[in-house]
């Protein structure tokens, strides 16, 4: 009986719905299956296995970072066979369904996955319905009933190519490789932890601390009886989606607040690094610039620095005052639907996912 080890992470329940359908799937075909979600303090198993499958959500043109850090711990399994699966966020406009984009996101986890020196023979996309509930309003559920089908489509076949040792590797090409990397390689680094700090709960928080307890990055802490987002955030957009009382929103105030200022002292921080090197270093454009790109990179680091720990604390100190925290939760989310996928509940074991 062929044995086969999946991993997945998650955010809303779209990659668990497709690991489930895969799971069924494998097992009708006489593998032996089993599963493993990848979150907060998770390692890679060191058992051997037939066959690995590796799925994960695009979060900006990538693997949730914590599901890339988890794949370049594996141990070196070298010719064991591995397909990548992607789930990406589709959406309906004008009554037309309009699939997500991966990217370069399969491409980096197939990189990692080849310098373990592992077979990746397929890899493949599916769409689910968007669940970037921060910036997005999700779909309704005509549109949810319309994209999951097609997702639920899209993952049948590509488990029957692996069932058929199918060779196909996807491709995005060049360009798309190269700008897709930049951007991932940006809300890796930055994006996602000042995506993070700009979530709040407002007065409908009833300190339950689900959001905390099911949050796969351990991020989310409560104080007071509120959660506080750290700045690890996979911005997976699981604790505003699947919040029972709807009670967490995007601070607007944070948001517009925290992006001026991370503007405003990256461009101070920028011309005064660029006026000392100028100081010191004259007569010689290749090495000023050589200098430049660097310290350039170091301040707009040193900014977000800022703004993501003493900054973020002053407002924390600020959010004590009850009219304050008032102010800071006047959101554009609060119109917003939530999205999570046909019986996602995050507090439960794989097995019960629907």
């Amino acid at each position: 009986m062929p044995t086969t080890l999946i991993h997945y992470f998650t955010g809303t329940g779209n990659t668990a719905h497709a690991v489930k359908l895969i799971s069924e799937s494998l097992k009708s075909a006489g593998h032996e299956v089993s599963v493993v979600q990848v979150k907060f303090g998770v390692v890679p198993s060191i058992n051997t296995f037939d066959y690995h499958l590796v799925a994960f959500p695009v979060l900006s043109w990538a693997p949730p970072v914590m599901m890339s850090h988890y794949l370049k711990t594996f141990p070196r399994l070298k010719g064991t066979k591995v397909a990548i699966l992607a789930i990406n966020g589709a959406l309906v406009r004008d009554g037309r369904l309009i699939s997500g984009y991966t990217g370069q996101a399969l491409e980096q986890a197939e990189k990692v996955l080849r310098r373990k020196k592992m077979d990746v023979f397929l890899t493949g996309n599916a769409s689910f319905p968007d669940n970037w509930t921060q910036m997005t309003n999700p779909c309704d559920q005509s549109g949810a009933d319309l994209i999951i089908p097609q997702g639920e489509s899209q993952v049948h076949a590509f488990v029957k190519k692996f069932l058929a040792q199918e060779r196909e590797l996807y491709r995005c090409g060049a360009l798309n490789k190269a700008w897709s990397w930049l951007v991932a390689a940006g809300f890796g680094k930055i994006g996602r932890r000042i995506l993070g700090t700009f979530y709040i709960a407002d007065d409908k928080c009833t300190g339950c601390a689900i959001c905390a307890k099911t949050c796969p990055a351990n991020t989310i802490v409560m104080e007071h009886h509120l959660p506080r987002w750290k700045t690890q955030c996979e911005d997976c957009n699981r604790c505003i989606n699947t919040c029972p009382e709807k009670a967490i929103q995007v601070s607007l105030p944070l948001m517009l607040i925290q992006i001026t200022l991370n503007l405003f002292l990256s461009v101070w921080f920028i011309e005064g690094v660029l006026h000392y090197v100028s100081l010191i270093i004259f007569g010689i454009p290749w090495l000023k610039v050589l200098v430049d790109i660097p310290m350039v990179i170091l301040a707009i680091y040193l900014a977000v620095w800022v703004s993501l720990v003493p900054l973020e604390f002053v407002f924390r100190m600020l959010m004590k005052s009850p009219s304050i925290r008032r102010y800071f939760t006047k959101s554009f989310t609060k119109s917003f639907r939530r999205y999570s996928a046909p019986g996602f509940k995050p507090h439960w074991p794989f097995e019960h996912l629907n």
